[in-house]
């Protein structure tokens, strides 16, 4: 075959264009009557003398005209010859490289005075010297990490002058199968309709094994041959292969196989956070990515800026330790915590990580009275509040030296529910306990508070049972669609014969749910099932509701019903909180854990991540609006947030989007009257430098081909697929047509002027 493909296929149909001289030929033919006269004879005995002559001369132009056309459009389309094409002695041989640079965090490593990435940079000003833009050589310059992104897609120049804006690797790992899968397009296209592709792939990298590693498109713990097919990384090389095209890998990482590097691997509260003014214990892990042990390690802690006494701790090699700091929290809000590796090490990107930890104020609960009493044992909140807020001498909470207190109460009658002075918004939770009605104002107002995060807590008794009180109740707050504030349907009161020989109890509840999972330890298990229960309203729980408890029952009917209402949730208790139905509020060891786990459970709402990983985009939320709001990077830099803050529920807004971010550490988003701040991480597996051996990645496929920092150039493997083009000479040859055909028309006129 003279040609074994095009470039642009499509182009080559341009050569049809040829034609057109021919046509325009034809149709300009004329066609005579023959007619007598005296001097005809004349005439033709001239016209016979020189007809061949002109048809000759008129077929040579005609010829000239479509050659060069043909070869104009075949020079656009760029045809390409393979080794066995008596036309490869003419083409020129124009390298195609894809040169990839490894910008993952990883290459930071210091081995010496320089870093992987220093010495990436340098190998890849060496290749690129070894291109020529005017013999036609391309490149195409990328930077992977997370991400990969194209520098330069045109001359080796250009790519030389673009390497100055990589001195920094980004602070994320590389994602080799998303870097190969835009390889493979490239390749794809590059070859031009042909089941061969020649360009020239070079991967400069350090060989960190969880780059090389392919991830499976399975749950399975150990990957069975059908998830080595759905390997993304493995379909990509696959494909490759299919191509021609072999990955040209050169190691430029540390000399070691395991390089030896300490890094932060998480920091974390080691409890649950319950306010300002208690102990927090906060753990900092740091992991030991090497073979050989460390001893004495010193960890530091920063609070809010504050520095806290350095920790020294002792790691085995290739495991984790942790250093442990007590914190006390002057306030509720959210607190800033940046832990360092004091001593440092060769890799600095994960000797430090921040983080942004959220305490919690008291919570407020307004507690609705349905059934007031002056009487403690007989008052429908009276249990509640004494719970909640015990009382004390001096006002503070018991066993705890500071003013703050876990609950704050306040507590109004029924009759008074909804009065203009009620303001929803200043409260976390709402209960109604045993409340008979609640008119559509007010349930209104409810449905926009737990929209916007709070909670709703609903307890049944003697005057919320009434038939009267239930279809009220379920007029209002339950719809049959969902669209009701209500988690069930309420029917009507059911209670055994008599309390002296009978009584219902919890038969199961969710062990896992964070409201009662404190009862599924087999110790108090006892205290939430063997509690006896004598009434409680029977309901039907909408599908979109969680029913967390249940009865022992013949119907096994809900006794804690649960479901989400956009930012906040509903929980309804279908059974009383007073010793009207049941004997809980007798039992301290059932109610105090009880009320104290449902409560925070509710009030815990769905609170903002403040800690994110490099690449991710920050959506924040506050509760005040945001006026002129702009984002303070980790170095100080400030940069005006665009766009305009939404307001996504009553007392909610949203700020405009930030990133995605790629500089780890603490960040901070000020605006008029306020801040908050949120912190970016790198992923604590970028520390781990374990390098996959040579032997391993060549055999794990056969489209890897290695080299080391003084391998040979790839353009010299024999592997490499051959491809000439024949352009320039196509596009002289129609230049010289064109010339011809220039000069031998004028050369016939003057011939035919002169006859």
């Amino acid at each position: 075959m003279l040609f074994q493909g095009f470039i642009h296929p499509l182009l080559a149909w341009g050569a049809l264009a040829a034609a057109v001289p021919l046509i325009i030929h034809l149709f300009n033919r004329q066609r005579h009557k023959p007619m007598q006269w005296a001097a005809m004879k004349f005439v033709l005995e001239a016209y016979k003398r020189t007809r061949r002559r002109a048809q000759v001369e008129n077929l040579i132009l005609l010829l000239l005209r479509m050659a060069a056309v043909a070869l104009l459009a075949l020079a656009i389309a760029r045809p390409f010859t393979g080794d066995d094409s008596p036309l490869t002695s003419l083409t020129e041989r124009r390298r195609d490289v894809v040169l990839v640079i490894d910008d993952s965090a990883s290459t930071d490593y210091r081995e010496s005075v320089s870093s992987v990435h220093e010495a990436i940079l340098d190998r890849a000003r060496e290749i690129l010297d070894e291109l020529d833009g005017t013999r036609g050589d391309r490149v195409r310059l990328i930077a992977a990490a997370g991400r990969a992104r194209l520098v330069s897609a045109r001359s080796p120049e250009d790519a030389i002058a673009l390497l100055t804006t990589l001195a920094e690797p980004a602070a994320e790992g590389l994602d080799l199968a998303a870097l190969l899968a835009d390889v493979v397009d490239f390749a794809e296209e590059e070859a031009a309709g042909t089941d061969k592709s020649a360009i020239e792939v070079r991967l400069l990298t350090d060989l960190q094994r969880n780059s090389f590693e392919p991830t499976f498109d399975t749950d399975e713990e150990s990957a069975s041959d059908e998830a080595v097919a759905t390997a993304p990384l493995l379909r990509h090389l696959d494909r490759l292969e299919e191509l021609g095209v072999r990955v040209t890998v050169e190691d430029l990482g540390a000399g070691v196989l395991t390089p030896p590097n300490l890094g932060i691997e998480s920091l974390a509260p080691l409890g649950e956070v319950f306010g300002p003014g208690i102990a927090t214990e906060i753990g900092v892990r740091v992991r030991n990515f090497g073979s050989g042990g460390r001893a004495g390690v010193r960890v530091a802690l920063d609070v809010d800026g504050e520095r806290q006494p350095t920790r020294k701790i002792d790691i085995s090699g290739r495991s984790s330790a942790e250093a442990t700091f007590q914190v006390l929290f002057k306030g509720a809000g959210q607190h800033t915590l940046v832990a360092h590796l004091v001593d440092g090490d060769r890799l600095a990107v994960d000797d430090e990580r921040a983080s942004v930890l959220f305490v919690p104020g008291s919570i407020r609960v307004l507690l609705v009275n349905g059934d007031p009493s002056s009487e403690i044992d007989r008052d429908e909140v009276g249990y509640l509040q004494a719970v909640l807020e015990p009382p004390t001498d001096d006002g503070r909470l018991p066993g705890v030296g500071s003013l703050y207190a876990p609950f704050l109460t306040t507590v109004i009658d029924a009759s008074s529910f909804g009065a203009a002075e009620t303001t929803l918004a200043d409260y976390d939770i709402v209960v109604l306990a045993n409340v008979s009605s609640v008119s559509e104002r007010v349930m209104n107002a409810l449905a926009k508070r737990v929209e916007s995060g709070g909670a709703l807590i609903i307890a049944m008794g003697d005057r919320s049972s009434d038939p009267m009180a239930i279809d009220s109740m379920n007029a209002r707050g339950w719809r049959a669609d969902g669209t009701g504030l209500l988690p069930a349907k309420l029917f009507r009161v059911v209670e055994v014969a008599s309390r002296r020989d009978a009584y219902f109890r919890c038969a199961s509840f969710d062990e896992t749910h964070p409201a009662l999972e404190f009862f599924a330890d087999e110790r108090w298990r006892p205290f939430l099932t063997e509690v006896p229960i004598y009434s409680f309203v029977q309901v039907e729980a909408l599908e979109n509701a969680r029913v967390l408890a249940r009865l022992d029952d013949e119907a096994k009917s809900p006794l804690l019903v649960e479901r989400k209402w956009s930012r906040g949730k509903v929980l309804l208790w279908t059974t009383s909180i007073d010793r009207g139905w049941n004997r809980i509020a007798d039992s301290p060891s059932t109610f105090i854990p009880f009320v104290h786990e449902l409560f925070r459970y509710a009030a815990r709402g769905g609170d903002p991540t403040y800690d994110l990983e490099v690449g991710a985009t920050a959506a924040l939320e506050v509760t005040h609006f945001p006026r002129g709001p702009y984002v303070v990077e980790p170095d100080g830099t400030r940069k005006a947030l665009g766009g305009e803050p939404g307001q996504v529920a009553e007392g909610i807004w949203s700020l405009p989007a930030i990133g995605p971010v790629e500089t780890p550490g603490l960040w901070r988003v000020e605006w008029e009257g306020g801040a908050l701040p949120f912190a970016v991480c790198v992923d604590a597996a970028e520390g781990d430098l374990d390098r996959i051996p040579h032997a391993a990645l060549e055999a794990q496929h056969s489209a890897w081909h290695i080299l080391d920092a003084e391998g040979a150039d790839a353009a010299d493997d024999g592997d490499t697929p051959e491809r000439g083009e024949l352009w320039r000479w196509l596009a002289a040859l129609a230049l010289l047509a064109l010339v011809l055909e220039t000069v031998w028309s004028a050369w016939i006129g003057r011939g035919r002027r002169l006859a």
